[in-house]
């Protein structure tokens, strides 16, 4: 999963927001040495990453990019998935996505100076240039994605792997993620109640 849903399921399960989005930086063994509420945070982001990469629906998505975009399905769909919340966001959360963003920003940049190194400046510039909200336009997505090609060890226009899904792929890859993200919301909610009853 990408930013914005790792930091509406945070929200959901009242877990931090800010360890939720280091899970993309912070690797190796926990705990890390940084405070508790973090450190859960990162715990959930690899929940939340194992649960989708082997669930049929992100499964399914990825398979309908054709080479040579298939090998970068996972941050494709990832992206679409971000793209596809925005757009479902009122099924999924009582906050508008506005004040939801707003919010979330604020609180990563309040956490940034309770962190040893900082923020990462990834998530230091989403939350000041609100990356986030271009998400919901097919054209901001691309820009992302772009922006991630250029970072690859071979840069390339990875935008364009959405002008591959004709119609009938996006309609089909958008109703998988309808049906898959409920069940990754229960998922997360049993993780950190079963986390949070351990003695």
């Amino acid at each position: 999963m990408n930013f914005l849903a790792h930091l509406h399921l945070a929200a959901h399960t009242r877990s931090s927001l800010t360890g939720n989005l280091l899970g993309d930086f912070i690797k190796g063994p926990l705990p890390t040495g940084l405070p508790a509420p973090f450190d859960e945070g990162i715990w959930l982001h690899r929940k939340i990453d194992a649960f989708t990469d082997a669930h049929p629906s992100h499964r399914a998505a990825v398979a309908g990019f054709e080479a040579p975009w298939r090998r970068f399905g996972g941050i494709l769909v990832d992206m679409l998935y971000d793209h596809w919340l925005s757009l479902h966001w009122q099924q999924f959360s009582g906050a508008p996505l506005p004040r939801f963003l707003q919010q979330s920003y604020a609180q990563l940049l309040e956490d940034h100076h309770r962190l040893p190194q900082g923020l990462p400046m990834a998530l230091r510039r989403m939350a000041e240039q609100d990356w986030l909200a271009s998400y919901q336009y097919r054209e901001g997505v691309g820009a992302a994605l772009d922006g991630i090609g250029r970072r690859l060890r071979r840069p390339l226009p990875l935008g364009e792997a959405l002008l591959t899904l004709d119609e009938p792929r996006w309609r089909e890859a958008e109703h998988g993620f309808l049906h898959f993200y409920p069940e990754l919301m229960r998922f997360c909610e049993k993780q950190i109640a079963a986390r949070r009853d351990l003695p």
